[in-house]
């Protein structure tokens, strides 16, 4: 296809479903010490959390060098593609649309490269790549698919319970959600990806409550095109909710994953999120 879509690992893509649409994903990396691992690719969701939990550390990331996206652009270039659309995590959350911006001012011959801010993270940023991969393969222009993934910014939310705040604390990720650090004894909070950081939403008392308040946040919104639950290592969790949402919006697709080691990283284990998308009309 003449026009190509990169994404960056936190989209938390299955790699099947990144193969169907064609989308490159280039990876971020975690470390535990001094071993580097890159994201997705030398370590798995369910691996991470293990080691997460047995080692009771705080791991580090670090985003792709400009000079891999310089790379994978000339590979892309090489293959045929006359556009590509770098689609990355909130520049608010990472400076890797930083990278892919400076590789794109040096684009390969022949190639023309842009880039979008997300302005999300995880299966909201996989769900934009999603988006203009569509558009790729119908035969559409950068410009259409970053049309098609910008439409969905407003169009989706992210709410996830965590366990704890001591995650995005200890990482600098934590925003505006610093208000919900007092007083968080035997509390989970809630949060949300607002405006491309992590912003507070509220305060439950037990570990049941937010499933339940993630259920009424999916269920009272209008006009939903689909849901996404992602979790950082409660599989159950995400499975019962799956299955109550299914019960309660029966047309609606739910789809269950994980939220992947670098944004794991932050959230710490045994979170649960829920990601809504409503329907973008063909007026927008």
């Amino acid at each position: 296809m003449a026009l190509q879509i990169v994404t960056d690992s936190t989209a938390d893509l299955p790699d099947v479903v990144a193969r169907e649409l064609g989308i490159t994903v280039v990876p971020l990396t975690v470390f535990f010490g001094q071993e580097a691992l890159l994201d997705h690719v030398e370590i798995s969701s369910p691996e991470f959390y293990r080691r997460l939990v047995a080692e009771r550390g705080f791991p580090r990331t670090s985003q792709p060098s400009a000079g891999r996206f310089q790379q994978v652009y000339a590979d892309l270039a090489a293959l045929g593609a006359t556009e590509i659309l770098c689609i990355t995590i909130s520049s608010k959350l990472s400076g890797t649309l930083g990278s892919a911006r400076l590789a794109a001012s040096e684009p390969p011959p022949g190639c023309i490269v842009y880039t979008l801010d997300s302005l999300t993270v995880s299966g909201g940023l996989g769900m934009l790549a999603r988006a203009a991969a569509e558009v790729a393969a119908g035969g559409g222009t950068a410009l259409q698919a970053a049309e098609a993934a910008s439409r969905l910014i407003p169009r989706h939310q992210i709410t996830i319970m965590l366990d704890t705040l001591e995650y995005l604390r200890r990482g600098g990720r934590i925003g505006r959600a610093q208000a919900l650090v007092g007083g968080l004894l035997k509390i989970r909070p809630l949060v949300r990806i607002e405006g491309g950081e992590v912003t507070p939403l509220e305060r439950v008392r037990t570990r049941q409550r937010g499933i339940d308040r993630l259920f009424e946040i999916v269920t009272s919104t209008a006009e939903l095109d689909r849901v996404i639950l992602e979790h950082t290592g409660c599989e159950d969790d995400a499975a019962h909710l799956a299955a109550r949402l299914k019960a309660a919006l029966p047309d609606v697709p739910i789809e269950v994953g994980w939220i992947g080691p670098v944004v794991g990283a932050y959230a710490g284990p045994n979170g649960l999120g829920a990601i809504t998308i409503q329907r973008v009309s063909e007026a927008g």
